[in-house]
């Protein structure tokens, strides 16, 4: 069953479960609900909390993570309204599933169940606990603690007298607010800094080959995925890239290829060329049926080695000229010839990428192809090792970032264990690599959880926070020092958040 669907019925079952039982939940002593969520409570079980905050620097620790957590509104605020932006220029079929919008183990298919699970409610309990332990440090009683649930147990919960939260000074409800979120986001940036330097430097290429991530096994068979190219012919080591990129090599001719798979070498025979993966609908190779899996000998009998020179002859060609392209199809190794009339690059960004056209492209042509060397798409090891490994944040601290969290979505974590195998570590792989995907399961969930709950939106610590923020800044602006005008303020950022969310899922679908 679809995973949405299945997500689906499972929600509002739960929902009408919860809703037909509510009645007997709510004069229980040790159930309530909160939303469409069951709390169990434990209110015996409260030493822990008291323990901690004897220990524990609390309240110097809440005061970091107001900063913390200010830092991270603006951050999250930001990159919310940007998503939202690039959503705008997303065509229905480039949309992404919903299910991926959803931080929900099993539901969301990048998020595997067992690292997902664990971590998410590890992360809660922790996101939980530490609130709890700030509000006693504060001199605030903690009435229960407990399990929440919702279909599954999500996590536990910390409950501080509500009268008194109510009647806190405000400085001290924010820094309250504001040490769940903290701690989560302090505990993902350890993990990134344990990730991308000791759990680095162990591990190393045997090789410095290019990884097969994906790869036209019509055209070439014995090219699988998740092999390295160690070697093309004369090119080896570091310079397979500039086989892939730059070779000069006769397309349609059968090259040297030497594979690893982490145990042993193998040598076979590969096609070299230009190999066209699909043609874009609407555009001139297309219109005049140029056949997928095939390897572009040349153009207007110009001999296409490497996507260099396939740029340079198109972009030599006026759009709206009529060209001549010789193909090799396969597996059937016959040669043709397509004549096309082409069309612009701008056209092409156009319809497909606005934010990236420039005029400048008018004067380009464009026949719309997709392409890739030999039919692979991969990574030289230095870079899928620089991925795996989120070393990015030292060279671009913002790209880092965005690639570290979008390495389940490359299909990097889990790391596959084929791309495992082709690294020597210092102790048994199978351990190694449980480590590193179990330490960064943990940091993509405390980073996700950190920074989505410092949005300034009514459901999330974010919420209430930004809320005594304004209550705090009322005593200085007089425009703020009314109750109402706060609330106001407090509404307007929620349904901002709330419109932002909802314009990423649903323009793309629409547009």
């Amino acid at each position: 069953m679809n995973g949405i669907y299945l997500f689906v019925i499972l929600l509002f079952s739960w929902i009408a479960a919860v809703y037909f039982l509510s009645p007997y939940i709510r004069k229980s002593k040790h159930f309530s609900l909160f939303g469409p969520a069951i709390m169990l409570k434990f209110v015996k079980n409260r030493g822990v909390i008291e323990s901690i905050s004897k220990k524990f620097p609390a309240k110097m620790f809440s005061r970091v993570s107001v900063i913390i957590v200010i830092l991270a509104g603006i951050v999250a605020l930001i990159s919310l309204a940007y998503s939202a932006y690039l959503a705008s220029f997303i065509r229905p079929s480039q949309a992404p599933p919903v299910t991926e919008f959803l931080g929900i183990p099993g539901i969301n298919p990048v998020i595997p169940i067992g690292y997902g699970i664990v971590a998410l409610v590890i992360s809660v309990v922790i996101h939980e606990l530490m609130h709890g332990v700030t509000a006693k440090r504060h001199g605030l009683k903690v009435d229960s603690v407990g399990v929440l649930f919702f279909i599954v147990p999500v996590g536990a919960f910390v409950e501080p007298d509500e009268s008194e939260m109510m009647q806190a000074d405000p400085v001290v409800r924010r820094r309250i607010f504001a040490a769940g979120p903290g701690i989560n986001i302090i505990i993902g940036v350890l993990l990134a800094i344990i990730i991308s330097t000791i759990m680095f430097s162990s591990a190393v290429p045997m090789h410095q080959g290019v990884y097969v991530q994906s790869s036209d096994t019509t055209v070439n068979p014995s090219i699988i995925p998740g092999n390295e190219i160690i070697a093309i012919g004369n090119y080896t080591g570091n310079n397979v890239t500039n086989a892939l990129i730059n070779s000069n090599l006769p397309p349609g001719t059968n090259v040297s290829v030497s594979l690893f798979n982490g145990k042993t070498v193998e040598h076979v025979q590969a096609m070299a060329g230009i190999v066209i993966i699909s043609t874009l609908p609407g555009y001139p190779a297309a219109n005049v049926s140029v056949p997928s899996n095939s390897i572009l000998l040349s153009i207007n009998n110009t001999e296409i080695r490497n996507e260099t020179v396939l740029a340079d002859v198109l972009d030599a060609i006026p759009p709206g000229n009529t060209i001549s392209m010789k193909v090799l199809v396969m597996p059937s190794h016959t040669v043709k010839t397509y004549n096309m009339t082409t069309t612009s690059a701008y056209r092409y960004y156009a319809q497909y990428d606005p934010s990236a056209n420039n005029p400048a492209y008018k004067g380009y042509s464009f026949i719309g192809i997709s392409i890739s060397y030999m039919g692979i798409t991969g990574y030289q090891m230095g870079e899928i090792r620089d991925l795996i490994f989120m070393r990015g944040f030292y060279s671009n601290p913002v790209e880092g970032f965005i690639e570290a969290i979008g390495l389940p979505f490359y299909g990097f974590n889990p790391v596959p264990s084929a791309m495992a195998d082709l690294f020597s570590v210092p102790f048994s792989p199978l351990i190694f690599w449980g480590m590193v995907n179990t330490f960064y399961w943990f940091f993509w969930i405390n980073i996700l959880l950190g920074i989505t709950n410092a949005l300034p939106f009514a459901f999330f610590d974010g919420g209430q926070f930004f809320k005594d923020t304004l209550i705090i800044l009322g005593r200085r602006f007089k425009a703020l020092s009314s109750e109402k005008v706060v609330n106001q303020v407090m509404y307007l950022m929620s349904f901002l958040v709330l419109f932002l969310i909802m314009w990423e899922l649903i323009i793309p679908r629409i547009i």
